[in-house]
C-alpha cells in the first residue's frame, strides 16, 4: 500500500484539509458573531433596567409612617388523631 502512496496524493489531502479548515474558521466567525451580538443584547437590557430602576424605583423616597402595629395573628394547628400511628409504623418506632 506505502508504494502506491504519491506526492499527488499528499497534495490531495493538504487540500481537503485547508477546505475543511477553512469552512470550520467560517463557522467559527459566524458563532462568535451570534454570541457577540447576544452579549450586546444583554448589556441593552441590563441598562435598560439601570435606567428603569433609577426613573420608577427611586429610594430615597420616604417610607409612609404607620400609626400602630399589625395585629397578632392567631394560628390554630388542628392535628387528625390517627396521624401518630401510621407514621410511627413508617419510622419503625
Amino acid at each position: 500500500m506505502w508504494e502506491n502512496l504519491t506526492p499527488a496524493d499528499l497534495d490531495r489531502v493538504r487540500h481537503e484539509l485547508a477546505r475543511e479548515r477553512s469552512a470550520m474558521l467560517s463557522r467559527h466567525t459566524a458563532e462568535l458573531k451570534d454570541l457577540d451580538a447576544r452579549c450586546d443584547e444583554l448589556e441593552k437590557f441590563n441598562r435598560l433596567i439601570g435606567a428603569f430602576t433609577e426613573k420608577y424605583l427611586k429610594t430615597n423616597v420616604p417610607p409612609e409612617p404607620r400609626d400602630e402595629a399589625s395585629p397578632a395573628l392567631h394560628v390554630e394547628q388542628q392535628v387528625s388523631p390517627s396521624f401518630g400511628t401510621p407514621l410511627r409504623r413508617l419510622v419503625g418506632r
